[in-house]
């Protein structure tokens, strides 16, 4: 599986960036997510609530002042 994260600005149809979070694994994101590991399948939104976590899963900030974050599972 490899896991995604999609970055739009806060106005923005098409996004800004994407980066590849997979390394921090499938089982983490669930459990950050409040999910199944093996129903990690749909585009979740990445809030305020997820954000402390997120970066100490990953090292990567979200500044979700101007930005909007999404992680996307997908197939390798």
């Amino acid at each position: 599986m490899i896991i995604l994260v999609t970055r739009y600005t806060k106005d923005g149809d098409f996004p800004d960036s994407t980066m590849d979070v997979t390394t921090a694994g499938a089982e983490a994101f669930a459990d950050l997510l409040g999910v199944p590991a093996d129903t990690l399948t749909e585009v979740y939104p990445l809030r305020q609530k997820h954000a402390e976590r997120f970066q100490q899963l990953t090292g990567i900030p979200l500044d979700l002042e101007k930005y909007d974050y999404f992680l996307e599972p997908g197939a390798d």
